[in-house]
């Protein structure tokens, strides 16, 4: 190419730019979209409040003790219920034993939903009740339930646990037994006065004292101290010996044959006692060893008809107790007539 013609080809595009009078464009870079500082989330220092009003409704022939102590026992378990803001006790005409009843009262109340609890022979059963959708949200059964205010109240508190409040519910209990006396409470030790918390409910407390055990039902509320105190356990009532085991005695003789005769007499008689008291002991080892292998079968509970084997268990031992000593002393006495008379 020649000189004049380059010269002439820069010339043409140097002048555009010397004559452009405005700043030159950036190149389009994308920017992030400005986002408004937001305070920092502080950490949650305890749940939200409910947000439900429940209305609670006891039904069944109940005396007014059972049915006014099982309705306040079911508004302190609600208190605990992360969805639930309080429970009020519903009014409702008798009988309500269905749905449409049960709402009826709940919007009487202005609540939001109702808590049912009906126990009739033995058997409670709850239910839980949306005012506003008319459906059924939950329900729950217990069989044989005692009608009993606090063993029903305690069964009541279980149930509305196991419906509305996942973490469970728990009551204090507190037993002072005397000294010398063995505790257990649902398979697990217990002290003498120590304090443990456990699930509402029911629970069975085993007792022993020396070759004595004995079985009972202890009911836990949430709201009080369960406390209770063993006295001294009752001594043995004597028991006669039985009437078969006794012989009349032949009429009295002059001299010393008379007491010989009655010193044999007592000591047949002492005899029988003792055969009748080895007869009660076998029976009551063979009922305590049952029970006891039921209560290993079942996983550390009794049942009911456990229950009856062990105290007839017991109370077969304090009769072969009460006979030995009887035939002791029979014996005694006929020794004395016999021989130093």
């Amino acid at each position: 190419m020649k000189p004049r013609s380059l010269c002439a080809l820069v010339l043409a595009l140097a002048l555009p730019a010397l004559a452009q009078d405005q700043p030159q464009l950036e190149p389009l870079v994308p920017r992030k979209p400005s986002q408004p500082q937001l305070p920092p989330i502080e950490p949650l220092s305890r749940p939200p409040r409910g947000t439900v009003l429940v209305g609670v409704l006891v039904l069944g022939a109940l005396p007014d003790g059972v049915s006014s102590q099982m309705a306040e026992g079911l508004r302190a378990v609600l208190k605990l219920a992360p969805s639930v803001k309080g429970a009020v006790v519903l009014d409702a005409p008798q009988p309500c034993t269905n749905e449409a009843c049960w709402i009826m009262a709940g919007a009487a109340a202005n609540v939001g939903q109702v808590i049912v609890a009906a126990l009739q022979g033995g058997s409670l059963s709850m239910k839980v009740v949306d005012v506003a959708t008319r459906k059924q949200l939950a329900q729950a059964q217990r069989e044989r339930v005692s009608s009993i205010p606090d063993e029903a109240t305690a069964s009541a508190e279980a149930l509305a646990c196991r419906l509305l409040v996942p973490a469970g519910c728990t009551g204090q209990v507190v037993v002072d037994a005397p000294e010398g006396v063995e505790l257990s409470l649902d398979g697990q030790a217990l002290r003498s006065g120590q304090s443990r918390m456990v699930p509402v409910g029911v629970h069975t407390l085993r007792i022993k004292e020396r070759d004595t055990l004995s079985l009972r039902l202890l009911p836990v509320l949430h709201e009080r101290t369960n406390a209770l105190a063993l006295g001294a356990p009752p001594a043995p009532a004597p028991v006669a010996a039985p009437v078969a085991a006794i012989a009349a005695a032949p009429a009295p003789a002059p001299g010393r044959s008379w007491t010989r005769t009655a010193g044999y007499v007592t000591a047949g008689v002492a005899v029988a006692a003792a055969a009748t008291g080895l007869y009660f002991g076998v029976k009551s080892r063979s009922d305590l060893n049952a029970a006891e292998s039921a209560y290993r079968n079942n996983g550390g509970v009794y049942q009911p008809s456990d229950l009856n084997t062990l105290q007839s268990g017991n109370s077969a031992a304090h009769t072969a107790n009460a006979l030995f000593i009887a035939s002791g002393v029979l014996l005694a006495a006929g020794a004395v007539l016999t021989f130093a008379f």
